[in-house]
């Protein structure tokens, strides 16, 4: 696998780790989720997460690597 691939795969990995400590350390924080700036940020931090997952399984496709039994859920169920 081409250095550049992996170097790929790492960044989005990190990325996409940094983005769920974020939201973990937002619920560390938070004490009114009443608030609607609590709600807004947390929709943030949700949308973030969502892209950086996103962005890691691109980067990881990109660079030929799957588990079927793990990486695909089952539409039947």
């Amino acid at each position: 696998m081409a250095d550049k691939t992996i170097i790929a795969i790492r960044e989005a990995a990190a990325a996409y780790a940094e983005a769920v400590r974020t939201t973990q350390r937002y619920f560390d924080r938070v004490e009114d989720t009443d608030d609607p700036s609590v709600l807004v940020e947390y929709a943030t931090l949700v949308e973030r997460e969502k892209e950086a997952a996103e962005a890691r399984l691109d980067a990881i496709e990109a660079a030929g690597i799957e588990a079927p039994s793990i990486d695909e859920s089952d539409s039947d169920s």
